[in-house]
């Protein structure tokens, strides 16, 4: 009796061991499919070698790879995509022409360790290519492409922001949390450039009002792209969803007679679901936004059998007022 009370026993043990080793196999598999998940999503993004001062490729490599994967974080469910970095004095930019592996390109003018550089100019380039920059025409420049710019001064101010809030959880290396001041003084540094603050007495809409125009054509004019990036900001900052930047450029964009028409387009581009980015975009340049299957500009309301705006109902930026 008791020999068959003490063979139950062991079976009963053995059992349980079993049981507990299948259980840890199986967290075990579940935590590797886990990593073979965010491995994934995570972008593949390579460091050519070349003049990078006294920084070291491999190091530059993990810092631009903390950052790529940090602004991915907004863009849920996007396949990553492979990018070479190389260093060039014709930097910062995203070339058209991709690789021989059809990795985008990408060239920097930071070097050294100056950490805070190489954040704040390949997170510009890098929304470039989330924005799908390469929808555009590489001949010519976009009617109203200083919206994208200025979103990509944005991308780069936010980033900026948040490495220097938490250098030390995102510093690839332990060793580089000293860095902290620096990064901080960097920020503080863009933040506070008196060319990013409005006039005295002057709001943002009569600003935008006399300036737009001029905007529409000429999108590389980097101080005012850069202030309307501090109104921006504060969009990026609470809406974590920024996939609607991935359908800024798709559609017909020579039908965008105006800004408004472009703003249009962009919301009529994007999935409903994640159009809080482009209302909120509406809101900040007080535009009505559009109604579902409306026409675009005025071009396009006699088509659609609607009256034509009337000078009083449009600004100077050729928009539909509130």
């Amino acid at each position: 009796m008791r020999r068959a009370t003490l063979l139950t026993s062991i079976l009963l043990t053995f059992a349980s061991l079993q049981g507990a080793g299948a259980a840890e196999l199986k967290r075990g598999g579940q935590q590797q499919k886990e990593l073979a998940r965010e491995d994934k999503e995570r972008l593949l993004i390579r460091v050519a070698p070349g003049d990078w001062g006294n920084a070291n490729p491999a190091e530059i490599e993990a810092l631009l790879n903390s950052v790529g994967n940090e602004m991915l974080k907004h863009f849920p469910g996007r396949r990553p995509f492979p990018v070479v970095v190389s260093p060039s004095r014709d930097g910062p930019l995203v070339m058209y022409q991709k690789g021989p592996s059809n990795e985008y390109q990408v060239l920097l003018a930071a070097k050294d360790d100056h950490w805070a550089e190489y954040v704040y100019e390949f997170s510009h380039e890098l929304l470039h290519i989330l924005a799908g920059y390469d929808l555009r025409a590489p001949t010519r420049t976009a009617r109203n492409q200083w919206f994208e710019e200025m979103l990509c001064e944005t991308a780069s101010l936010y980033m900026l922001k948040r490495y220097a809030s938490a250098w030390n959880v995102l510093a690839p290396r332990p060793e580089w949390h000293q860095y902290t001041p620096e990064l901080q003084r960097f920020m503080h540094r863009a933040l506070s450039e008196k060319h990013r603050k409005l006039p005295v007495n002057v709001t943002f809409e009569d600003w935008f009002e006399k300036n737009g125009p001029g905007l529409a054509t000429k999108p590389y004019q980097r101080e005012k792209n850069e202030l309307v990036a501090m109104f921006f900001l504060p969009l990026l900052e609470q809406m974590p969803d920024w996939r609607a930047i991935e359908y800024l450029n798709q559609g017909n964009r020579e039908a965008d007679a105006s800004f408004y028409d472009y703003l249009a387009r962009w919301h009529r581009k994007t999935p409903l679901s994640q159009r809080g980015l482009v209302q909120s975009t509406f809101n900040l340049f007080r535009f009505d936004p559009p109604q579902e299957n409306a026409g675009l500009g005025s071009g396009n309301a006699a088509a659609a059998g609607l009256p034509e705006p009337t000078v009083n109902d449009r600004g100077a930026a050729g928009r539909p007022g509130r």
